[in-house]
């Protein structure tokens, strides 16, 4: 049985624990839209500034502001998409700004196609002044397979429009994961369903100090780790045997992705004397993937060579 389907056809969730300050840029950007079949919720996560958010969520005609006490992000993302009623979903960064045919054109997309769950696109990034700073991500045709593999990384929640049974189906954001929660929902879905790429750049992607995540690639890769054993565990239970074969080629790709920055982190706690550091970090390389760590090792070397 389908989902009713009695409100736009688009839902905009956006997730915001402040009032940032480019937030009026973000909601300009989502009115600028050449679709207009969409609903905006602005979950409050815990705001100190509730009157503000609702503020600057009245701007947009017939948003509706839902306050929250302050979770790990999937909370209020996960209750935002509960409270849509339309087709499609898709998520509004409180300081990322869509391109006018971002929400058009991923309509098309899945419209055309009604056996993808999610489309997406091509990101640029842009720094605090709004100023393009190059690709931040780049849709380049790839399969599912070559995603769930490994062979491309995943696309950012970011540019993606879901089909909200889709979304549904595999049961939205794990609450479990601080980090790499929106990996762990797109390796789900990619079990299930096709997500289909455009290479337009319709997000742009900001980067500035209030959001740049200060963690060691390291915790980061045990996180990813982390998830993709829980993927396996469900891949081995999969009715196609080709999902196990790509979710284990993943945990490769991503041991020999960690190996190789575990030599880099090593070698510069090395050069500035912190021995049993270094030690960690090239015993963990070693021990994840031997092979990537010797190769990352010989390319380090033949650089420093090589600028000597």
């Amino acid at each position: 049985m389908s989902a009713p389907t009695d409100g736009p056809r688009v839902t905009v969730v956006m997730s915001t624990h402040r009032v940032s300050p480019y937030l009026a840029e973000a909601l300009q950007s989502l009115k600028d839209q050449s679709f207009t079949d969409w609903r905006l919720i602005v979950m409050d996560n815990g705001s100190p500034d509730p009157d503000g958010v609702r503020q600057a969520a009245s701007a947009v005609p017939g948003a509706v502001v839902v306050r929250e006490a302050g979770h790990v992000v999937s909370v209020p993302l996960n209750h935002g998409a509960a409270l849509a009623r339309g087709e499609y979903v898709t998520f509004l960064d409180d300081d990322d700004v869509w391109l006018p045919d971002r929400l058009q054109a991923l309509v098309d997309v899945l419209d055309a196609d009604p056996e993808a769950g999610a489309a997406y696109s091509s990101i640029d990034a842009i720094d605090a002044q709004g100023e393009r700073r190059g690709p931040h991500y780049v849709a380049a045709g790839e399969s599912a397979r070559d995603l769930l593999a490994g062979r491309y990384p995943f696309p950012n929640v970011v540019s993606m429009l879901y089909r909200r049974t889709a979304l549904l189906r595999v049961g939205g954001f794990n609450p479990a994961f601080r980090y790499a929660e929106d990996t762990d929902l797109t390796f789900r879905l990619l079990q299930y369903s096709r997500l289909v790429g455009v290479p337009e750049v319709l997000t742009l992607y900001r980067r500035h100090e209030q959001n740049v995540t200060k963690v060691l690639a390291t915790d980061l890769h045990d996180a990813s780790r982390r998830m993709i054993g829980m993927q396996l565990w469900g891949a081995e239970h999969h009715p196609d045997p080709h999902v196990l074969a790509d979710v284990r080629a993943n945990l490769a790709a991503l041991d020999a992705r960690d190996a190789a920055d575990s030599v880099g982190e090593g070698l510069a706690r090395l050069r500035h004397g912190r021995v049993p550091g270094a030690a960690r970090m090239l015993g963990r390389a070693v021990r994840l993937d031997a092979r990537a760590a010797a190769r990352e090792t010989a390319r380090r070397v033949r650089h420093r060579l090589g600028r000597g």
